[in-house]
């Protein structure tokens, strides 16, 4: 770790404040390469403050860095800057050997996706990431969808009090539009076929970025913060979805799920293999199913599908 990294790993361990002369014993450098380094933090957008009687300080700032998610995470994270998406990078560290529980964030990402193989709109502004989950830590991985919605759900709740509602199975909404997608996937144990880990990616639009949202999504889409002064920063509600992801597993969580599902009782059409069917979405079952009557009386407690709402 460099000078500058070790200085604002340093502050955000030292919320009061720390003098020059302290930081330079603990990191080992001059007292001038401190204040270079604080220069050079303070350019790239850190709210870095210099007095006489506090030291250098760092004020609250929404910017991600390697040394800004290991203070926020308690499980080991990988930063980002710029990928194809979090999920990819996830499966690929799987695959060089990352043990389980990690996540990975992603400033922004270039091939976001979510279910269906659609794509995700990920621009600068979001909070993108995918967290990788031993397979014995999830008891029921047909479940997994539903509890990391809902756990989401808490995690944007408990940190900025935005009501959310969950559209089944997986999609989270604000005031009648999408505002989080959920994606994951399992990673099977050929050899003694089961789940060798699961990886739940999650993309929530948290404030509007520099790059223009597509003619399709404007009217679908919607911000937790719309006008961009976000009082939450992306690593805070990163790490809280992470956490409460993690905790929800083997959790008895069906009841609040379907408390929050806001389809229940409207009418929908079921698209499945490119064939529509008008149907009514009367519960959620306890396996986490979607439980539709059809207008010739007959019911389906669907396991995937889409569902739309008619209007």
């Amino acid at each position: 770790m460099n000078v500058k990294d070790e200085l604002l790993s340093m502050l955000l361990k030292e919320p009061e404040g720390i003098s020059g002369s302290l930081l330079a014993e603990r990191i080992g450098c001059s007292r001038m390469a401190i204040s270079k380094s604080a220069s050079a933090l303070a350019e790239e957008g850190y709210a870095i403050t210099v007095s006489r009687s506090g030291g250098y300080r760092l004020g609250r700032t929404d910017i991600l860095s390697q040394p800004v998610l290991d203070h926020e995470f308690s499980m080991p994270v990988y930063f980002r800057t710029c990928c194809r998406s979090t999920m990819t990078e996830a499966k690929d560290l799987v695959n060089k050997g990352a043990e389980a529980p990690f996540a990975v964030v992603a400033a922004r990402q270039e091939g976001g996706r979510g279910r269906l193989g659609r794509s995700f709109f990920s621009p600068e502004g979001g909070v993108y990431i995918s967290i990788v989950l031993p397979g014995v830590s999830v008891p029921d991985p047909d479940l997994l969808t539903t509890s990391a919605c809902l756990a989401v759900v808490r995690a944007i709740e408990s940190l900025t009090g935005i009501g959310c509602a969950i559209k089944w199975v997986n999609d989270i909404y604000i005031d009648g539009r999408k505002a989080v997608g959920i994606l994951t996937e399992g990673i099977v144990n050929m050899e003694e076929g089961g789940l060798s880990s699961a990886i739940v990616g999650v993309g929530v639009n948290l404030r509007p970025g520099d790059a223009a949202v597509p003619d399709d999504l404007r009217e679908k889409i919607i911000y937790l913060y719309p006008d961009g002064g976000s009082p939450v920063t992306r690593a805070e509600l990163a790490s809280r979805i992470a956490r409460e992801i993690v905790e929800i597993q083997g959790k008895d969580f069906i009841d609040e799920y379907r408390s929050r599902c806001f389809i229940l009782g409207r009418e929908i059409t079921v698209i499945r293999n490119g064939e529509e069917r008008p149907a009514v979405a009367e519960a959620v079952d306890d396996r986490a199913h979607l439980v539709v009557r059809y207008p010739d009386g007959s019911k389906e407690a669907l396991s995937s599908g889409e569902v739309t709402l008619r209007i």
